[in-house]
């Protein structure tokens, strides 16, 4: 299995093991919050979408795609030289004056170098700060504190294998919310997987935050309803993974969920990270047609009597003979 080449909080390499079996099979992935891809890796679908809102990530991902060896290349030489407090200051300081001003895909050499070496730069500091995170403040730009270790793994060979795969799937990346990502979704043949920011297990716990803004109760709610959406549209298979709390429940009822538990890998004290109770949740659906919540007469078995309620709610028993 290929390992990313990113640290990412909240990334799913830990997860794998439970989640892989309940990915169905497809012909292409979707996954509107692709983080740090380890899905992607671990998978062996013939084609991939994949999305986030984060510009630097996305950028990052398509430049090691286009030109792995110029990447690795520019964030050789800042692992080299910039593995210092000073350095990282200094890296964080020109990431950030140049932020909104790079935009990925610029055909001017000028233009491409300078995502080049963006891209370069993220790297540098993802291996580099605080825990992998990835925080930003509006004033400010990018802020996580530099993260005071001895020895950074430099990931090429991870790197180069995820430009292979990604070239060899010819994968599509897309800097875009998760609205717009599933606007992708065009056929039956397709999976989408949805790993959004994670409803807060406290009042204090914080996992809410994506680029730059916080993704809350309505927003899973309205992803709930996207998601059906393009199954009941398309037949697309759905599945979704999230922390286990009563809203995750309350909000993603129509999954039939699969609990886990996973060892947490953000905390300032590196021998109390607690394990958390969290959800793999299926859409289940017709083997028929592929539908959640009806649509042919065999989807009964799967949904209960929710195909019944809608037909009768329709007028569909309105003309049938009394017993």
């Amino acid at each position: 299995m290929i390992r990313p080449f990113i640290k990412w909080a909240g990334g799913k390499t830990r997860v794998l093991p439970d989640l892989l079996p309940h990915l169905p099979k497809g012909d292409c992935l979707i996954e509107p919050f692709v983080g740090g891809a380890s899905v992607f890796l671990a998978t062996e679908y013939r084609r991939y979408v994949l999305a986030d809102l984060n510009p630097d990530l996305i950028n990052l991902y398509r430049e090691v795609t286009r030109y792995p060896d110029l990447v690795i290349d520019a964030a050789r030489e800042l692992f080299n030289s910039k593995n210092s407090p000073q350095g990282y200051s200094e890296v964080r300081a020109a990431f950030n004056k140049q932020h909104g001003k790079v935009k990925s895909g610029g055909l001017r050499y000028g233009a491409e170098m300078a995502c080049i070496m963006r891209a370069a730069q993220f790297l540098y500091l993802n291996r580099h700060g605080y825990n992998g995170l990835c925080r930003y403040s509006r004033k400010t730009g990018f802020n996580v504190p530099f993260g005071k270790y001895q020895s950074i793994f430099f990931p090429e060979n991870e790197i180069r294998l995820f430009a292979e795969k990604a070239n060899d799937t010819k994968a599509i990346f897309l800097c875009a919310p998760f609205q717009r990502s599933l606007q992708v979704v065009t056929g039956g043949d397709v999976v989408v997987y949805c790993d959004p920011p994670y409803l807060p297990t406290s009042k204090t716990a914080d996992f809410t935050q994506y680029y730059g803004e916080s993704f809350l109760a309505d927003n899973h709610r309205q992803l709930v309803q996207s998601l059906l959406e393009v199954n009941r549209k398309h037949g697309a298979k759905v599945v979704i993974s999230n922390s286990d709390t009563e809203a995750t429940r309350e909000i993603y009822q129509p999954f039939k969920l699969h609990e886990i538990t996973v060892q947490r890998s953000v905390s300032t004290d590196k021998d109390n990270r607690q394990k958390a109770k969290e959800v793999i949740g299926v859409l289940p659906v017709c083997d028929c047609c592929g539908r959640f919540g009806g649509g042919c007469p065999d989807c009964g078995a799967v949904m209960g009597d929710a195909t019944y309620n809608a037909m009768f709610a329709a007028g569909g028993f309105d003309n049938e003979e009394p017993f």
